[in-house]
């Protein structure tokens, strides 16, 4: 049976669950992951993160067309399509972290707080846009971009933008070639910056 359109309060809860994300993920991917521990110069980490880098990629064009059009027919499957490798990358982001990490003594408390809500505010972005509405939002029939509300839109605009730059920041760190183990350790609060 059908289910009805988003309701405003479903859709406001997935703009919240998106902010919120973006926010928590931004602190996690551009303070711990790049400025930190600069996972990207450590060979022991460079898997993991190229699987953010990907992941970071994969947030623009999802967060574009769930939040600044609705997707309909197969843009509706593509929408649904990067949320699934989103998440499978996710799973191989958990799966690798405690190799990756080992030798700068694992995940943090507050990392690991950090990537469980994020994986909640995640779906919760995402699955009250894709999960409502007719059946037929889904018939390769119906395939277009309908307009979105003018807030909603700007919202995604206003964090997809940005996305973009963070993604092309992490693709060049990752063409980098890993620094020299002894000087990619994380800087401690007794040594000079």
């Amino acid at each position: 049976m059908p289910t009805a359109d988003p309701s405003l309060l479903s859709t406001l809860c997935a703009a919240a669950c998106l902010v919120a994300f973006t926010a928590i993920a931004s602190v996690d991917g551009l303070y711990f992951h790049l400025y930190r521990y600069r996972l990207y110069a450590r060979p022991d980490s460079r898997y993991e993160h190229w699987l953010h880098t990907l992941n970071s990629i994969l947030y623009v064009p999802l967060t574009a067309l769930l939040f600044c059009a609705e997707p309909l027919g197969l843009w509706r499957h593509l929408a649904f399509a990067l949320f699934a490798a989103s998440v499978g990358i996710e799973v191989l982001d958990v799966l690798c972290e405690e190799r990756s990490r080992r030798t700068l003594g694992g995940l943090t408390s507050l990392e690991y707080l950090m990537h469980f809500l994020m994986s909640g505010l995640r779906f919760g972005s995402v699955l009250p846009l894709l999960a409502s509405g007719p059946l037929q939002k889904w018939h390769p029939s119906q395939t277009a971009l309908a307009g979105r509300p003018l807030g909603l839109a700007l919202l995604g605009v206003c964090l997809a933008a940005p996305g973009v730059l963070i993604a092309a920041l992490h693709v060049y760190l990752a063409l980098r070639p890993p620094a020299h183990p002894a000087r990619s350790a994380p800087r401690s609060s007794a040594q000079p910056i």
